[in-house]
């Protein structure tokens, strides 16, 4: 069935880079996912706050992605406020798409800590887990969820929620805490995020 699949990555994008894109065009290929759709943190439940400002974070999402099509820009986390659990995102995902199969993307560490999240087991009662892997640099190392795993892409069309299917994406060492460290550093970060928000960034994280 066309579109059964909705790809879902979460994150502070604080600030949004070329990494994150360029592996959510991998995924859209190589599983033929229509629609990711983007859903900033307010409030991060794993990780320090934001440097910016939630809305800013919003509105340089948005003008990253304005031309990448399937790419989707969704706020909800950021309207709801308070502390952002991925299972509250789901359950809101799944009661407004109910016959969608939500895909949560994830990297390689996120996967290997999974069970440390907040009510883990119901977000395997609402998505698939699809694990972006590094070729040659991440290591799975979860093996509490060995016997989710599937190997066929195709599990992912026909099972709604609680299988975890890994697939290879570019290998790109990028992230938002290097970008924050070398604006500070007054270094050029042209090719790690998107041209058209970058004079922005530097602007943006320099002081």
């Amino acid at each position: 069935m066309p579109d059964r699949l909705l790809g879902i990555l979460g994150g502070t994008f604080d600030p949004v880079h070329i990494g994150h894109l360029r592996t959510a065009m991998d995924l859209q290929q190589a599983l033929k996912i229509s629609e990711i759709r983007l859903i900033p943190n307010y409030l991060p439940a794993h990780r320090p706050e934001p440097r910016l400002k939630a809305e800013k974070r919003v509105q340089l999402l948005q003008q990253a992605v304005a031309e990448l099509p399937g790419l989707i820009v969704d706020d909800r986390e950021i309207s709801r406020q308070g502390t952002s659990y991925m299972v509250d995102t789901l359950n809101e995902l799944k009661q407004q798409f109910e016959d969608r199969h939500l895909c949560l993307i994830i990297g390689m560490d996120a996967y290997n800590s999974f069970c440390s999240w907040h009510q883990w087991p119901r977000i395997l009662e609402l998505a698939n887990l699809l694990v972006m892997q590094r070729a040659g640099v991440d290591r799975l190392e979860n093996h509490q969820l060995d016997e989710r795993r599937v190997c066929q892409a195709e599990a992912l069309e026909q099972t709604a929620a609680g299988c975890v299917y890994v697939q290879p994406v570019s290998q790109l060492d990028i992230s938002s805490t290097r970008i924050r460290h070398m604006v500070s550093q007054d270094e050029n970060i042209r090719f790690l995020v998107p041209e058209n928000i970058r004079q922005e960034i530097q602007t943006l994280y320099k002081g």
